[in-house]
């Protein structure tokens, strides 16, 4: 089976509480959704329009079922999905203030601490038939490190987000093995220990993208600094999976012939989409609802395709 996409990573149970205005938050979550950023990633793909498979272990019991069942909803391969008895599925408390709409994220649970390198050996040809892979730093480093040395071997395209950049401390000299690093702009501090993100582009062109918020993301191309605007829109419900609706849709459009600063575009709208609504899978767009949403705002040059 050949894949556009494979996101190797993590999935979770996203419980949210959405701030009131009184700003407290309610002892009960107001709702429980799929969640989980190699889960959010996947579906984000998928959605875009890129045949999407994941690699991931969950707990065999009713909590991995709806889990599973999300991801053929969504038109995910979940052939490389290992359910594991007895094994502990994460979750995540999830809360949202009033004021800005940013979360604060405490998470929970052991499936994706079991990841293994085994992992990677029983799902390689996954790997090797997919153009396209995205991981994290969620699960065990050894893992991650194994994952990028294999991805490099065997010259496949590797999309890192590094959401837990302290694991990567002291080995900065695995980023040259990766195609592309996306990171927020506190990520990007605490991997190179400064503030100054322009020096930080510089040394990685074309590979290292630093997403700035509502000042949109950064990269240098080789030749200058580039920077996307964000999005305006009407107003912002909810910014959790938005990094990760970006990751998707960049993951997606590369696939599909995409440059980088095409890519790039449509998944700044991609995340544009995703804050006007609650939760992080439930605002990701599927294709015809964003390339209609970007005709809407006057980017047809985003929408072109490369004719070769």
């Amino acid at each position: 089976m050949k894949y556009d996409v494979c996101v190797f990573g993590g999935c979770s149970v996203d419980y949210m509480f959405y701030q009131d205005k009184d700003k407290n938050y309610p002892k009960v979550p107001d709702m429980m959704v799929p969640g989980g950023k190699g889960s959010n990633q996947a579906v984000a793909s998928s959605r875009a329009g890129a045949k999407t498979t994941i690699i991931t272990k969950i707990g065999n019991d009713e909590v991995g079922r709806n889990i599973l069942n999300n991801f053929v909803y969504n038109n995910v391969d979940t052939s490389s999905v290992e359910l594991v008895k007895n094994l502990e599925n994460d979750y995540a408390n999830i809360y949202i203030n009033n004021s800005d709409k940013d979360n604060e994220i405490k998470r929970f649970g052991n499936a994706i601490d079991s990841f293994d390198i085994s992992l990677i050996k029983n799902h390689q040809d996954t790997i090797l038939n997919s153009k396209i892979i995205c991981c994290q730093l969620k699960c065990p480093i050894e893992v991650t490190e194994e994952l990028i040395d294999f991805c490099y071997q065997n010259n496949k395209f590797l999309i890192l987000t590094p959401c837990r950049p302290q694991k990567l401390q002291n080995k900065l000299k695995l980023l040259d093995k990766v195609s592309i690093i996306t990171c927020n702009k506190d990520e990007s501090q605490k991997l190179f220990n400064t503030n100054d993100i322009i020096s930080c582009v510089k040394k990685y062109p074309n590979k290292l993208i630093v997403t700035l918020g509502a000042d949109g993301l950064v990269y240098y191309d080789g030749f200058e600094i580039i920077k996307i605007p964000s999005v305006c829109v009407e107003e912002v419900v909810d910014t959790v999976g938005a990094g990760d609706t970006l990751n998707g849709n960049l993951a997606s459009a590369l696939s599909q012939g995409d440059t980088l600063k095409q890519a790039l575009k449509r998944a700044m709208y991609a995340s544009a989409l995703k804050i006007q609504k609650k939760t992080a899978q439930a605002g990701m767009p599927y294709k015809e609802e964003l390339e209609k949403y970007m005709l809407e705002k006057d980017s047809p040059k985003v929408l072109a395709r490369k004719n070769n």
